[in-house]
């Protein structure tokens, strides 16, 4: 895939993420979660948003090398977040999800310093 693509894939399934962690039916899933995976969705919202808001910003240029290192990892990253996505009610699996796409997101971009795992 060209750099393009790839950034352009990840930051869709940024937003499709955040999108669906901002949803009623997310929401309502969580409720059932205890407080620390609340906390930990929290955390986990907050990193995706602003990824996406890195990524919207980031110059193509600055980013390609890394894009390219990384496109099967991300790739996966974002094939499971999506899978994940499916599944709402499972709601570790789908923090675990997007934990792992944020660890490979962040190998291109610099990111808060919260940790996502």
């Amino acid at each position: 895939m060209a750099p393009s693509q790839i950034r352009d894939a990840t930051l869709s399934q940024l937003r499709q993420t955040y999108l669906t962690m901002t949803s009623p039916e997310w929401v309502l899933d969580l409720d059932d979660g205890s407080q620390a995976v609340q906390q930990d969705a929290a955390v986990k919202l907050l990193s995706v948003h602003h990824a996406r808001l890195v990524l919207e910003n980031a110059e193509l240029a600055d980013i390609r090398d890394k894009l390219m290192a990384n496109e099967d990892d991300l790739e996966t990253g974002r094939k499971a977040v999506a899978k994940a996505l499916k599944k709402l009610e499972e709601v570790q699996a789908v923090l675990d999800a997007v934990a792992g796409f944020l660890s490979t997101v962040a190998k291109v971009l610099p990111l808060l310093g919260i940790a996502v795992a």
